[in-house]
């Protein structure tokens, strides 16, 4: 805990050391954003513990093979005809071999030794390490979870901003043609319905503006909440929306995330589980066998032995020859468990395969849009010139330029909204691929296979090593 929170302060003071000499402003990656919420985020931290939970659960299952030390004492105030008859005697006859009967003090101290439990305790081992393969991955893909919901959070703040400035420069652009109609309208070259038109389209972008400033307060209150950092001042976002092709076929993306979903391989791993309990149940069917030595003592007093002293040592078999089909029941609700755990294999391998395929389907869907947008910015800023050139030449009347106005400010809101698109459709394409972010989830499988430990598999695995 010391040192998890040692690691905490030492990440939140190289996030504060990124903020400008003024102090009021913030600069932030996208991979800072991501590092700073998997330290702080609480799914994590809760799956964390989970794979501690299974660690030391584990240890105890292993270390039920080895001897276990009892010592069992006692102190009792006895009474009854047969002490008191005993007592009478002793009085009478004074006799050293009938003592006094008040008191009794037991001592016994027993070693024993599972030799053979017919399968369960190897079974239940087996059924502990997989559980811990699959805290290990499921803490996996908590973080996968978590890294998403980062740049989902991030590219929200990134979005907002641009719908900022489009709404500024849409705001910019009207107020200049509202200054020269104002002009023109003193020296009595234009109507005032037109100043007055004019004046109408700039409170709706001023209106559009505020708004856009108000989604952007709350997407940064988002972002900075998620890496507990909610008075962080301004923000600066240092990595832009970016546009490169996506190379990969959709059949490819759907074998690696066959391959890579922790989450997939977590579930395997929970089957397996079920099997080795399944397997453990069935030790009833067969006795069990320990090594057993035990010493007892008994007297008047404490530690004393003139009332009883004995030991014994050797091997203890017990076979339950018949218990009405419990052991027959559990197999098969064991067995029942298996089969569900593998139908749920199976509905989830599905849910990875339409995950893929919807969120490959998105990405390229917003991949065109981003060329088809890219190039009806250029058109509609051309439209636009043409109309201010022939409006102010008093070739063509202003509706024509408010419309070209509206139509340049759509055509940057819809490629903003594009490349915004294209962005979190393959952040998502990502995640539903199982992306990695600390572990190799097939070369923690492989490892496992060849007879690792969780501990040596999980290092093996790591993409990056720890400090």
């Amino acid at each position: 805990m010391i040192v998890k929170a040692l690691s905490r302060l030492l990440m939140v003071g190289a996030m504060m050391g990124l903020m400008t000499a003024s102090g009021s402003a913030m600069t932030l990656s996208l991979n800072d954003s991501i590092t700073r919420a998997l330290e702080c985020d609480e799914r994590v931290a809760a799956a964390e513990s989970d794979t501690e939970t299974a660690r030391w659960n584990l240890s105890a299952t292993r270390r039920q093979k080895g001897p276990r030390l009892v010592w069992e004492s006692g102190a009792y105030k006895i009474g009854g005809e047969y002490y008191h008859e005993r007592n009478r005697q002793h009085e009478e006859y004074g006799n050293e071999a009938s003592p006094a009967y008040h008191n009794t003090f037991s001592n016994s101290v027993g070693i024993s030794v599972p030799l053979y439990t017919g399968g369960e305790l190897e079974g239940n081992i087996d059924s502990r390490k997989h559980l811990l393969h699959a805290a290990n991955l499921t803490l996996e893909d908590t973080r996968r979870e978590v890294r998403y919901s980062v740049v989902e959070a991030y590219y929200n703040v990134l979005q907002n901003r641009n719908v900022v400035e489009v709404n500024a420069s849409a705001v910019d652009m009207v107020a200049k043609q509202l200054d020269l109609l104002q002009v023109q309208y003193e020296e009595g070259a234009t109507a005032y319905s037109e100043v007055l038109q004019m004046q109408v389209q700039l409170a709706n972008y001023m209106q559009n503006l505020t708004l856009a400033k108000s989604d952007l307060k709350v997407a940064e209150a988002t972002l900075l909440s998620m890496l507990e950092m909610p008075d962080a001042g301004e923000l600066e976002l240092s990595d832009p929306f970016f546009y490169e092709p996506f190379k990969a076929t959709l059949n490819e993306c759907v074998m690696y995330a066959y391959d890579n979903r922790a989450d997939l391989a977590a579930a395997e791993y929970n089957v397996n589980q079920a099997e080795s309990s399944a397997e453990a149940t069935k030790a009833g069917y067969r006795p069990t066998v320990s090594g057993q030595v035990s010493k007892s003592i008994e007297g008047n007093g404490g530690f004393q032995q003139e009332r009883s002293e004995t030991w014994q040592a050797g091997v203890a078999l017990s076979w339950s020859i018949f218990d009405n089909k419990v052991t027959s029941a559990q197999v098969h609700a064991a067995q029942s468990e298996v089969d569900k755990l593998k139908s749920n294999v199976e509905a989830l391998a599905k849910t990875v395969e339409l995950q893929v395929r919807s969120s490959y389907t998105q990405m390229k869907a917003a991949e065109a849009n981003v060329k088809l947008m890219f190039k009806a910015v250029e058109q509609a800023q051309e439209s636009y010139d043409i109309a201010v050139v022939r409006h102010s030449e008093g070739v063509d009347i202003l509706l024509s330029v408010t419309d070209a106005q509206e139509k340049l400010t759509q055509a940057w809101t819809n490629y903003y909204t594009a490349l915004y698109q294209y962005n979190l459709y393959r952040a998502q394409l990502d995640r539903a691929m199982g992306v990695p972010v600390e572990i190799n989830v097939p070369v923690y499988v492989e490892a496992q296979r060849e007879g690792k430990s969780a501990r040596e598999a999980l290092e093996m695995s790591l993409l990056t090593e720890r400090g």
